[in-house]
């Protein structure tokens, strides 16, 4: 048994397909088959079954993969601790971001972030809140930027911001003429939300609790993107709440109300597994985005704190 051979097995788990496990080990497929079936035959078990629909785990092969990502985990950070104690920012930085937040924070510190360590090698990927705690702790990702409190033993977490939620809201609605809004007029009518699986959603209807009256329109529709709500709003089409990242350039638009004090906001902070130990490159992050953001936003002005979960 080698670590190669477990990084086959972490690698097939993952994309249950030989040809792209082999891929993403850049590898043949012969060469991946050969050293998984090496790698049974010394342990005496089938780790997969070979079907033509795909690669399964068998019962034990979940054991063992499980037992692999912890074991490739312990040799990553082996090296890390390393590479911390002589002061270096290199290797990889698997980042994963959720959507409602990564059109407007990525482009403030990640081009800055890899012209100071040009040996540090980013990954960024878009995903969802639940797909990123989970990907923390089967060592698929490094470093979450999520909203929290997520109250996981497993993981750690560094608050950065305290976001506002905001209205945005058609000139043809009831609440335009307000100076600002509260959680009670999120009853009225005419509410866009994102689709299931957002924990920005979640936090909206938490805010609006209990749930907006029903809207008079001949459809309904439930986007992925807050820019999406934000268009259906500007065209004179009922409401939606956004986060405030999302309007800086337009604070001074009409149609963007803050709430009465005390004003809902998000916490979000960056997230990593118990046994993170790259923590000045966590503390490098957490200067960058703090730098680019106005500062009400950092983390610990006390304000109302929306949970998702």
């Amino acid at each position: 048994m080698n670590i190669q051979q477990l990084e086959y097995v972490v690698a097939l788990d993952t994309h249950r397909q030989f040809v792209l496990a082999a891929e993403k080990c850049h590898v043949t497929q012969p060469t991946l088959s050969m050293q998984l079936q090496k790698l049974e035959e010394e342990l005496g078990v089938l780790l997969f079954d070979r079907t033509t629909k795909g690669v399964q785990p068998t019962a034990v092969g979940e054991k063992v993969v499980q037992q692999a990502r912890q074991v490739l985990r312990e040799v990553k950070q082996l090296r890390e601790v390393v590479q911390v104690e002589k002061g270096e920012l290199v290797g990889e930085l698997r980042l994963g971001i959720i959507p409602t937040l990564a059109p407007y924070l990525v482009p403030l510190f990640l081009v800055e972030l890899v012209e100071r360590y040009p040996q540090l090698r980013v990954q960024v990927q878009e995903l969802q809140s639940a797909q990123i705690i989970q990907q923390l702790k089967d060592n698929q990702l490094d470093v979450g930027l999520l909203v929290t409190p997520l109250d996981d033993r497993q993981l750690r977490e560094v608050p950065v911001l305290e976001e506002p939620f905001l209205g945005y809201i058609s000139e043809s609605h009831e609440l335009y003429a307000q100076p600002t809004i509260s959680p009670q007029d999120m009853g009225a009518p005419g509410l866009w939300l994102l689709q299931q699986g957002h924990c920005f959603r979640h936090q909206v209807l938490n805010i609006c609790a209990p749930a907006p009256a029903a809207t008079s329109r001949p459809f309904t529709y439930e986007s992925g993107s807050i820019e999406t709500l934000k268009e259906l709003v500007r065209h004179n089409h009922g409401y939606t709440l956004v986060p405030e990242l999302s309007v800086l350039p337009e604070l001074n638009n009409p149609m963007v109300k803050r709430f009465e004090a005390p004003e809902p906001v998000r916490e979000i902070s960056l997230v990593v597994h118990q046994g993170f130990v790259r923590l000045p490159l966590l503390e490098t992050l957490r200067e960058l985005i703090l730098r680019k953001v106005p500062e009400r936003l950092q983390a610990g002005k006390a304000k109302q704190k929306i949970r998702w979960r």
